[in-house]
């Protein structure tokens, strides 16, 4: 047996030379008794396949004689001591430590089942030296079958006091906190901060979806850092890590581009749903072992997504969206060098470049920041100044909306009556619902000094601020018209739509295209000239009164709108409403129709409104009723 070549570092003894390799298991090969002549002498410092052993899989053996003058110097050097082993495994290789034949120490994966877990190094507790004043090191290692082995498991072993094992031991710790686990740690809470303010900013506007799938990517992100974290202090097994790493990647690609679906307003949505297919079922190539089609797929998803997301926020750039552009060059960088580190990473891997080459990491202090790692940064920056942006763009609009919209709100309370002038000869009733808080449905009941009533019902056709403006302004000309006649009025109020919509300014946007309206003049005598434009017709004893048809106001100058006499009943009851409660709508996408309408038209305006708001309200509802009380005489 070969016995160690030892060089001094820094109080320790670093046993790199002399030792024997074999691949394969037995587990004779830890006595100490064992002759291991034959087999292979390695150097723990250099790849196998570079000292003439080929590449392997599974079990593989180190022994080692430290012989009696060796322990004797680190004694010396020490105060005698007691004496440990720092063992440090490569990448997930797992190991056990035999001395004297006795098993000293072992990593987390080295059981009666081994699994691969991240390896950080261990230290082993050295028992008394033997007769001969020396003691025999076997190292029993292991990888998964899967895993072709070049390097060798076994990086470095030193030997030294115990306590100055302990340092170097804290020290090996520490460095993989600072190469592998703080950066990754920090990032990944920074994108569960960002998670939890974008689920904030979605409960607060929740017509923005783009804000929970922000939420969404996020937590994707945060999953992936936590996966990784937990894998690196030993928490997960590789297998289980391997398939959440596997797919955890393919997701955040479906998330991202949903996130930037919604935030942009669309465009390729069809693209865009099969890309996150096809990213979702792309793991499953790996998991049939078909390694190789996954590698060259996973490389040509990578740059589709890239190219995908920055097509769409440049396109939403180049339609007035500003904020797409505060967001589109920092993706484009930080999506460009993660998939340039994929690329250059595959590479090594099928040896088409050298393996340096692979490993991007920069520093703050002595904390290890990997090329990943700065992109998932810079990514999340610029998504907080997005979303930043956006909502308080978007609070703005909301709150110049809701300033309106209450604006418009206190000046329809004053042009639509809450009481009505009703008399002995009339009693009235009336109902207004509008569908978003201001309508464009309007009416007005104008008492004339002859006793008559004029009730004018209307619907600018829209709905919300905009109609309930336009409203406004018919009936505001309507209570400076000086004529009472129903066509008249009627002929004013087209020649004022037409006006405000051909004029400029405020104005003109106040305006839309065209109304419809219905005037009458009820006299006490229970005569009635109606006149129509476009408007529904109104009921009479819970049957439809037949009116000659007009078109609404707004849609030609000029026009002459005719006129219609009735004459009413005591006891009679007129009903006036708004299509809104025609076209009420249930849950099946039933109409409420003109039979139910004439069904219930004969009841109190409230009873209509409620029955049709309660079927399915989506459009303004009004709904006036006159009741014939009385005949009184006509003024001439």
């Amino acid at each position: 047996m070969s016995s160690a070549a030892p060089a001094r570092v820094e109080g320790t003894l670093d046993l790199d030379g002399g030792w024997r390799f074999q691949a394969g298991d037995d587990a004779r090969w830890a006595d100490p008794g064992f002759d291991d002549s034959g087999w292979a002498t390695v150097k723990l410092s250099k790849p196998l396949t570079e000292q003439g052993i080929d590449a392997y899989s599974g079990y593989g053996w180190y022994r080692l004689r430290v012989q009696a003058q060796q322990l004797a110097q680190v004694n010396s050097s020490s105060g005698n001591a007691a004496l440990d082993l720092l063992v440090a495994p490569n990448s997930v290789g797992q190991l056990a430590v035999y001395v004297g034949g006795v098993e000293a120490g072992h990593t987390k994966g080295m059981t009666a089942n081994p699994s691969m877990y991240a390896s950080p190094p261990l230290e082993v507790h050295l028992p008394q030296p033997g007769a001969d004043g020396g003691m025999v090191v076997a190292i029993r290692s292991w990888a998964g079958g899967d895993t072709s082995i070049r390097r060798g498991l076994v990086d470095k072993v030193e030997l030294g006091a115990r306590d100055d094992i302990a340092e170097r031991l804290t020290a090996a710790t520490s460095r993989l906190w600072d190469q592998q686990l703080l950066a990754g740690i920090l990032v990944s809470f920074l994108f569960f901060c960002v998670a939890m303010l974008g689920a904030t900013l979605y409960l607060a506007q929740r017509k923005h979806a783009e804000y929970l799938w922000l939420a969404v990517l996020c937590l994707s992100v945060a999953a992936m850092g936590t996966s990784e974290s937990a894998w690196a202090l030993e928490l997960l097994p590789l297998s289980v890590f391997g398939v959440i790493n596997l797919w955890a990647g393919r997701v955040f690609m479906a998330v991202t581009l949903e996130f930037v679906l919604r935030f942009t307003g669309g465009g390729y949505r069809r693209a865009v749903r099969v890309f996150q297919v096809c990213a979702l079922l792309l793991p499953i190539l790996s998991l049939v072992h078909l390694q190789q089609s996954y590698e060259y797929v996973s490389v040509s998803a990578e740059v589709g997504f890239t190219v995908l997301v920055t097509v769409l926020l440049f396109r939403a750039w180049r339609k007035g969206r500003p904020d797409a552009g505060v967001m589109l060059l920092p993706f484009f960088l930080a999506a460009t060098a993660d998939s340039l580190g994929t690329v250059l990473d595959w590479a090594a891997g099928r040896h088409w470049i050298a393996a340096r080459f692979a490993f991007h990491h920069f520093h703050v202090g002595p904390v290890e920041f990997p090329i990943s790692i700065v992109t998932y940064t810079v990514f999340l920056f610029s998504l907080l100044a997005v979303i930043f942006y956006r909502f308080i763009h978007v609070s703005q609009e909301e709150q110049r909306s809701a300033a309106e919209i209450e604006a418009a709100r206190s000046v329809q309370a004053l042009l639509i009556p809450t009481e009505l002038p009703s008399n002995h000869n009339f009693m009235l009733e009336s109902a207004y619902l509008p569908v978003n808080g201001v309508g464009g449905d309007f009416f007005q009941v104008l008492p004339q000094q002859d006793g008559s009533m004029l009730i004018v019902v209307g619907d600018v056709s829209g709905k919300g601020l905009q109609a309930a403006m336009n409203a406004s302004t018919l009936v505001g000309a309507l209570r400076n018209e000086l004529s009472h006649d129903p066509a008249t009025v009627l002929n004013r109020l087209n020649n004022v739509l037409l006006g405000a919509s051909s004029g400029g300014g405020a104005r003109a946007k106040a305006a839309v295209s065209f109304a419809t309206c219905l005037c009458a003049r009820i006299y006490p005598d229970g005569s009635m000239t109606i006149a129509n434009a476009g408007h529904l017709h109104p009921y009479r004893e819970g049957r439809e009164m037949e009116l000659a048809a007009a078109l609404p106001l707004g849609v030609i100058a000029n026009i002459e709108y005719a006129e219609a006499e009735f004459k009413l009943e005591v006891g009679d009851r007129l009903i006036f409403l708004s299509d809104g409660v025609v076209e009420a709508s249930n849950a099946q996408g039933e109409l409420f129709g003109f039979e139910r309408t004439q069904q219930v038209s004969n009841e109190s305006a409230r009873y209509i409104a409620q029955t049709a708001k309660h079927f399915g309200q989506t459009d303004d509802i009004t709904v006036v009723s006159i009741y014939f009380a009385a005949r009184g005489a006509r003024a001439g």
